[in-house]
């Protein structure tokens, strides 16, 4: 039976959903006034002057790392060299922020960059300050800063754990601060979820640049396919008892095929990570692989990046989601199931016809080739024009 307490909550949700948001947002405007900014709604877009794109990345991982360069998986990265080979280098600017350096620098740094280049769009991942800094978050302040100096730019705010609450309080927070701000969510949809009838950008896949693209070409060219499926993750117990099942029936499971030693364990799984490349071999050596879509947020359907990676290494696809992977693949490009139970009987049906099964991955890679490097920069560009937003291509 339901307590007073819930069913007093239960009413509050009812007539406001975010209402236990109020005081992470009082605390937040509190903050704001300490850096000497006032805490504002712009309720309008400031008028738009006319002039070529200039998109401003700010990774987390950025030029000085070892990381921020082609076939290491680095999302920002693979965004702007990406719109650098279809807009030009003269079109896009990164801007690095190191892992120590307080917003009362980066933010003014910013400010001046965006006046001097004359910055039409700015592309980050909006969950942590920029330079990984997993224990601050402070765009509100950054994005207030930019307005009231005048900018007339999009914020292109990118998540990759919206289902989490208050990762997704943060990007209501700046939606309701301007319509200047774009919600971009590689795993779900936050259409009306920001701000009740404003579209976002969502799901979207990873981009991968051309010069990615060739390296993964490149490393999977030679890799012949010897195991009949492949999992490759955390091996949590159900996951377990799923791969001794395929194997005693005499199905041949690799199982994170791209590391040199046996996963037997969450823990060994999660250590010693090869590098992409060999991730993308790993996948590419088996006829089948299967992604699970839901996170550790819950039981929340998400569009995974192993879906655009899997399809691209030319294994195919057996993922549960059902919503998600649809809406860029054609129903034979890949396979789905609704449960583990289902996985023994589904693969032995595919395995039975091994031409026909390899023809179908064949032909989702060819369509995820496609997606790879349209799909990001594309979604993102016809939300911007549904919005009345300056577009990213003329």
């Amino acid at each position: 039976m339901m307590t007073l307490k819930e069913l007093i909550a239960r009413m509050i949700y009812r007539v406001n959903p975010f209402w236990d948001e109020i005081p992470w947002n009082r605390k937040r405007d509190s903050a704001m006034r300490t850096f000497g900014l006032r805490p504002k709604r712009f309720r309008r877009a400031n008028p738009f002057d006319e002039r070529p794109t200039h998109v401003l990345v700010i990774p987390q991982h950025g030029p000085h790392d070892h990381r921020f360069a082609a076939g290491e998986r680095n999302f920002y990265y693979e965004a702007q060299q990406l719109l650098m080979e279809t807009l030009g280098d003269n079109q896009v600017s990164v801007f690095e922020v190191s892992d120590t350096e307080d917003m009362a620098i980066w933010i003014p740094r910013l400010i001046h960059v965006v006046d001097l280049n004359r910055i039409t769009h700015i592309l980050t991942h909006i969950e942590i300050d920029p330079g990984n800094q997993v224990d601050k978050w402070n765009w509100d302040a950054a994005f207030v800063t930019l307005l009231e100096n005048g900018w007339d730019g999009v914020l292109l705010g990118v998540n990759f754990d919206s289902a989490f609450k208050w990762i997704r309080a943060k990007s209501r927070r700046l939606a309701r601060i301007s319509p200047q701000f774009l919600a971009v969510d590689i795993c779900e949809s936050l259409d009306s979820e920001l701000v009740r009838g404003r579209v976002e950008v969502g799901p979207v896949n990873m981009p991968v640049s051309h010069k990615s693209l060739e390296l993964v070409n490149q490393a999977i060219s030679p890799v012949q396919k010897i195991y009949d499926v492949s999992f490759i993750g955390v091996l949590y117990p159900y996951r377990v008892q799923l791969i001794n099942e395929l194997r005693s029936r005499g199905i041949d499971v690799a199982v994170n095929p791209h590391r040199p030693e046996d996963s037997t364990n969450p823990e060994t799984s999660r250590v010693n990570q090869p590098s992409w490349l060999d991730y993308m071999r790993g996948l590419a050596s088996s006829h089948i692989t299967i992604n699970f879509s839901q996170s550790s947020a819950g039981p929340y359907e998400q569009l995974k990046t192993r879906v655009i990676e899997a399809t691209l290494a030319g294994t195919f696809l057996l993922t549960d989601d059902q919503d998600r992977t649809r809406l860029f693949f054609e129903p034979n490009q890949f396979g789905t199931f609704t449960s583990v139970g289902q996985l023994p009987d589904i693969i032995e049906r595919l395995l039975a016809d091994r031409s026909a099964l390899n023809a179908r991955a064949k032909d989702a890679q060819l369509r995820a080739r496609e997606i790879a490097v349209t799909n990001f920069w594309g979604a993102i560009d016809q939300v911007l024009r549904s919005r009345g937003l300056p577009p990213i291509f003329d």
